[in-house]
C-alpha cells in the first residue's frame, strides 16, 4: 500500500487503482503471452469473440493483470484490438507491470485511452480485492473450473 503524507498525518492508499492500455497486435496473443516470465492463465469465460489471459500475482505489492485480443484481430472504434488492465494499490506498480508485459510480449500498447473507457474499468478494483481474499478460488473461476 502506498503511504501518503499530509503534514504530520500519515494515510495508507487502500483503493485499488486500474491502469488501462490499448494497442494493435496482429499476431497470436497466445504466442505473445507464452513469452511472459509470469505464467498467464487462459480465461475461457466471457465474450466469445476474444482471447483472454490473466494472472493474479501474490506478492508484497500484489497485482491483477488481464489482457484480451479480438479473435478476428479487427480494430474497435478506438483503433485497438488488444486491451490490457493492471490493477494494484499503486499506480507506479501498474505502470511497471504493464511496461514489463509490453517488453516481454512485443505488444505495443500506446494507443490513447479515452476517459470514458478508463471509467468502465473502475470496478476492476472490486475484482482485485476478491482475488486478494481468495486467489485460488478466483483463478479457478477465471479458468472456468467453478
Amino acid at each position: 500500500m502506498e503511504i501518503l503524507y499530509f503534514g504530520k498525518l500519515k494515510m495508507k492508499q487502500t483503493t485499488p487503482q486500474t491502469l488501462v492500455r490499448l494497442g494493435r497486435f496482429y499476431n497470436s496473443l497466445d504466442d505473445a503471452v507464452n513469452r511472459c516470465a509470469e505464467p498467464l492463465v487462459n480465461v475461457p469465460v466471457g465474450l466469445g469473440n476474444t482471447v483472454k489471459y490473466a494472472i493474479f500475482k501474490e506478492a508484497k505489492e500484489p497485482y491483477l493483470l488481464m489482457v484480451s485480443q479480438q479473435k478476428d484481430k479487427l480494430l474497435a472504434a478506438t483503433g485497438h484490438n488488444v486491451l490490457l488492465t493492471v490493477t494494484s494499490y499503486l499506480d507506479t506498480r501498474n505502470r511497471q507491470v504493464a511496461d514489463q508485459f509490453e517488453k516481454e510480449t512485443g505488444i505495443d500498447l500506446s494507443i490513447e485511452v479515452p476517459e470514458q473507457f478508463k471509467r468502465q474499468f473502475v470496478l476492476m478494483g472490486l475484482s482485485f480485492q476478491a482475488f486478494e481474499r481468495n486467489p485460488q478460488g478466483a483463478m479457478a473461476i477465471l479458468r472456468g473450473q467453478i
